[in-house]
Order: C-alpha cells, then structure tokens, then sequence
C-alpha cells in the first residue's frame, strides 16, 4: 500500500485502488477512500443513532501525470442494501445528488480530492431503523469532459444498522 501523498498522517486512509486502461495503453490510478464518520470524525459503532448528525467522507489520489489532462465532474454516493430482506436506498436519495458532487474538476489544479457530507439529524427515513442490517459501499464515478464512458470505482464498508 503506498503512503499518501495528501494525507500522510492518516495510515488508514487508502481502502480502494484501480487502474483505468487508456486507448494509449498507459495506466491511470486512481485510489481512493469512503468512511462513515460520527461528529467528532470518528468512525461510529456499526449501529447509527438517526437522531444524531454523521457524516460521509469521500477521499480520492489520483498518481500520474495524465490525470493533469482530464477535467470532469465527480459523483460519489454510498448505497444501502439491507441483508436478507426488503430493499435498500442510496444516500443521495435522501441528501440529494448535488451534495454528493464535486463539479468543474481539473487534474491540472489538484490530484487530491476530499468532500465531506453532512448527514443531518432525521435525514434517514424513520423506517430504516427496524433492525435491518445493512451492507454498505461507496461508488465513485468522474464523468469526464469528452470520455464517452465514466471512470468508476466502488469500495465496500462496514455493515451497519440505524436506530433512534
């Protein structure tokens, strides 16, 4: 696992990694982090209080200078899909998609990208908290400016559960 460039004094940061093949046979990488935070910026047990604010961080570095030649707009988004039973939902449905999104991006001006999303008191639906354990994963996708397809990339979390 390499260091971070852009966050040295966290040893945890990094938990996905890929490798984006391009037309002229050279390597992107791109590695990135999701963590479900509580309000000090603490990781939380896996039971979350819906009463309570959290919050989501979304943390990419991108190594290699192609990136510099890319510009786009990135979406993140952390599903929810309950284990054994009904059905699951995405953050961005409750926190709306523009919140999850880091428009107007150029490698040119910065490899390291990091957005925090506040998860409000109640913003998770009440019915969710019925026990239900739920598998989590981030995706992150850039849509890139003149790329026909998205760059995309998905990291599991933790299995939590909501409560109030």
């Amino acid at each position: 696992m390499p260091a971070s460039l852009c966050w040295p004094n966290d040893p945890d940061w990094l938990d996905g990694r890929t490798e984006i093949d391009l037309p002229s046979e050279q390597l992107l990488r791109a590695y990135w982090d999701a963590d479900i935070l509580d309000t000090n910026g603490v990781p939380p047990p896996t039971i979350i209080n819906i009463k309570d604010d959290f919050y989501v961080r979304f943390r990419i570095e991108l190594a290699g200078g192609l990136w510099q030649c890319i510009a786009g707009t990135w979406d993140f988004d952390v599903g929810f899909t309950p284990i054994g039973k009904g059905t699951g939902f995405d953050l961005s449905e409750h926190v709306g998609q523009a919140n999850l999104q880091y428009p107007d991006w150029k490698g040119c001006d910065t490899l390291c990208i990091e957005l925090k999303v506040t998860v409000a008191a109640g913003t998770i639906p009440a019915g969710v908290y019925d026990g239900t354990l739920y598998e989590t994963g981030a995706r992150f996708q850039l849509h890139c400016c003149g790329r026909p397809a998205p760059v995309v990339g998905y990291e599991a979390l933790e299995e939590y559960q909501f409560y109030q």
